[in-house]
């Protein structure tokens, strides 16, 4: 995992996918009930005992018109450790829950950090927080390692990061390099956007799959925000998904 700080303006923008339009509604419904089903089956983010080689730090939450952002910083005290839970509560201003993080069927990324080294700082964003109220504030918890660490784990660098703009609205850019033999699937690219000590952004980029080295091209990421980043400094984590 690596963090890099860069100091820029920027602002916020997201991004939506689509379905096919040409599915017929026999299709459909029978894709959303074996959809359903598998739902049925899994079971959400739980966690029993608090992990006491993790320390969570700076918790924050940021909100605008294109979403909500839960931001928490992990520091590891001790061994490396892999596949940790994270579970997150979104309470508005009146200490009222609004939103947790423990739905059946969350994408890995949204309930657990991959990796943390042994002394590792590292920040980790859910910018899919769904809530009807006002967020105010996120309490986490971090539970036990679910894998083993090896020894030696793949080196994933951020580099080349800059900032362009499209009618959307100014976004972070940048090269992302496996120094390992290892490929990577669904890597994560947490970003979050800090003035001074304050969290005022924060985003998220996915590369579904990122090739071993030696690497035929570079592999940018594009990490949309969402908050007010405009003249913060980023910082980045992109944990390992595949350790061996």
């Amino acid at each position: 995992m690596i963090r890099r700080a860069v100091a820029a303006a920027l602002a916020c923008a997201c991004a939506a996918t689509a379905l096919s339009a040409c599915e017929s509604t026999q299709d459909t419904s029978a894709r959303l009930a074996k959809r359903a089903k598998g739902l049925a089956n899994q079971q959400g983010l739980k966690i029993g005992r608090d992990n006491p080689g993790v320390r969570v730090g700076t918790t924050a939450v940021v909100h605008d018109a294109n979403g909500i952002a839960a931001v928490v910083e992990l520091q590891n005290t001790g061994a490396a450790q892999a596949a940790l839970p994270v579970a997150i509560a979104v309470d508005d201003a009146k200490g009222k829950p609004i939103f947790r993080n423990d739905a059946a069927g969350l994408d890995p990324s949204l309930v657990e950090m991959p990796l943390l080294r042994k002394g590792e700082h590292a920040w980790w964003v859910n910018n899919q927080v769904t809530a009807a109220g006002v967020p105010v504030k996120v309490a986490a918890r971090v539970g036990q390692a679910r894998a083993a660490a090896p020894a030696n784990t793949p080196v994933i660098e951020i580099s080349n990061v800059h900032v362009g703009s499209d009618a959307d609205g100014i976004f972070a850019e940048g090269i992302v390099t496996n120094r390992s033999k290892i490929a990577q699937k669904r890597l994560t690219i947490f970003c979050v956007a800090r003035r001074g000590t304050t969290v005022v952004a924060a985003g998220r980029a996915i590369i579904d799959r990122l090739a071993p080295a030696p690497t035929p091209k570079p592999t940018k990421f594009t990490v949309f925000f969402i908050g007010n980043p405009k003249g913060a400094r980023l910082e980045f984590a992109a944990p390992p998904t595949v350790l061996k």
